[in-house]
């Protein structure tokens, strides 16, 4: 009976000559493929993330309670001032947020980002404005599996693979039937802007819609325009989108999207995720749920998993009120507690400015303080980040390295559809922040030999 990650890595070395070749292959195909962020590759690795069964079922249980968590959370926000008050949005965001999208849920596609090590979860972001990856997971799994030298080591257990892209496309499809959409086959519109370095990702989705049968297109939405009720790319008349410009600038770009703005807005177009996913998507909103002030409005079994899963998390402009149920002085605590704390901005991504106290000199930490209050930040409990290792070629000989890694969990229309690893030296993983990707594959949970 052998850890999973233990067998694989012993595989590779009692097979060193021929894994070193296919370690090479796996690279160049990987160069090859539409694994590109930008101009580059996407870092990777020759490994998933292996996950027993029972680790994907707590997936699975915490995505399905999750979900209906963030869908409170939005309702609360039309419902209780307070709440709306903790979130602190521009008037002329309030304005988008309040559109109705035509289906029920806030947030149809979310990704959940935290540390999975053993029977613990902890999850520090949720990704709920426009959650990345899939895609590249499943290019990135398909390169893996489909490397014959590993045939042997693949046949001995059960993989439980997953076709993320697969359950996007349905999961898009479920929210334009909810929404009341008459085309049998909508045309679909993957929307970002021209210049972001995800591309390839659009282009390996399209194809896979394509593959089913469903014309799509890739496209800035400065470009769409109206014809009468109708949205279009020059001639290609678009019935959903898939939203992947993230709310924030859409909202500085406002005057340049009109024709965006108003289809959505009159449900001539359907859209994926809604504007108002933007309400679920701050850091902020980990300050409400690990409130016990606020555990009145959800079941004792959604407290349950708040307790479990989310890490102690204020908003600054909060923090003075609440720490383990008492009142502290903030400054000197955050100066006291500096080694188990971490700063970040609400409304950051990418990883960009989140600060780790144990990783930061006092002098800096003080200084990093200072900004926070000015700003809209919130302080959170730190929390370990996991380890595994990753096969590289020394001398011609196989090493492992050791690195940070954090789990990335998707959930579609509250349902766990995968996931993906990233994986980095920094504590701080990301991949614009130079971090690797990897896919995340459930298999037995011992081997028998």
């Amino acid at each position: 009976m052998r850890n999973i990650d233990h067998a694989y890595d012993q595989f590779l070395v009692s097979h060193e000559q021929e894994m070193i070749d296919s370690l090479r292959r796996f690279e160049e195909r990987i160069e090859h493929s539409l694994i590109k962020f930008g101009r580059f590759s996407v870092p990777t690795f020759f490994k998933c993330q292996f996950i027993t069964h029972k680790q994907e079922r707590l997936l699975k249980l915490v995505s399905e309670q999750m979900t209906s968590i963030i869908d409170k959370v939005a309702n609360l926000y039309f419902t209780e001032p307070a709440i709306a008050g903790k979130l602190g949005f521009s008037e002329e965001a309030k304005r988008l947020i309040a559109i109705d999208p035509g289906y029920s849920r806030c947030a149809v596609l979310l990704r959940f980002d935290g540390f999975l090590e053993g029977e613990s979860l902890k999850l520090i972001e949720v990704n709920a404005d426009s959650p990345a990856g899939m895609g590249y997971a499943d290019m990135l799994e398909d390169v893996f599996f489909g490397t014959k030298e590993l045939e042997p080591f693949f046949s001995t257990f059960h993989l439980n693979r997953e076709r993320r892209s697969e359950r996007l496309l349905k999961t898009l499809l479920h929210a334009y039937e909810e929404f009341g959409g008459t085309e049998e086959k909508p045309n679909i519109a993957i929307v970002d802007w021209r210049t972001v370095k995800t591309r390839s990702e659009f282009e390996y989705l399209k194809q896979q819609f394509e593959d089913k049968g469903f014309r799509t297109v890739i496209t800035d939405p400065r470009d769409l325009h109206l014809k009468g009720d109708k949205l279009y790319y020059g001639g290609f008349r678009i019935d959903l989108v898939y939203r992947r410009a993230v709310f924030n600038e859409l909202l500085e770009k406002l005057d340049e999207i009109k024709d965006f703005i108003t289809a959505y807005e009159k449900r001539w177009i359907c859209m994926v995720n809604p504007l108002r996913s933007k309400l679920v998507s701050s850091k902020a909103v980990l300050s409400i749920l690990t409130n016990p002030e606020y555990d009145r409005f959800f079941s004792d079994k959604e407290n349950e998993i708040k307790r479990e899963c989310l890490p102690w998390t204020r908003r600054l402009i909060d923090a003075d009120k609440f720490y383990g149920g008492r009142k502290i002085y903030l400054i000197d605590f955050l100066k006291d507690e500096k080694d188990s704390l971490v700063l970040k901005p609400s409304e950051g991504y990418g990883g960009e400015d989140v600060i780790i106290g144990s990783e930061t000199k006092e002098d800096d930490w003080n200084r990093i303080i200072d900004r926070a209050l000015k700003g809209n930040w919130v302080v959170q409990e730190f929390v370990t980040v996991p380890i595994m290792t990753v096969p590289v070629i020394v001398n011609n000989r196989f090493d492992f390295q050791y690195k940070r890694t954090s789990l990335g969990a998707f959930s579609f229309n509250g349902h766990y559809a995968g996931g993906m690893a990233r994986l980095s030296d920094r504590t701080v993983i990301n991949v614009s922040s130079g971090g690797g990707i990897v896919a995340v594959v459930s298999v037995e949970e011992t081997i028998n030999r």
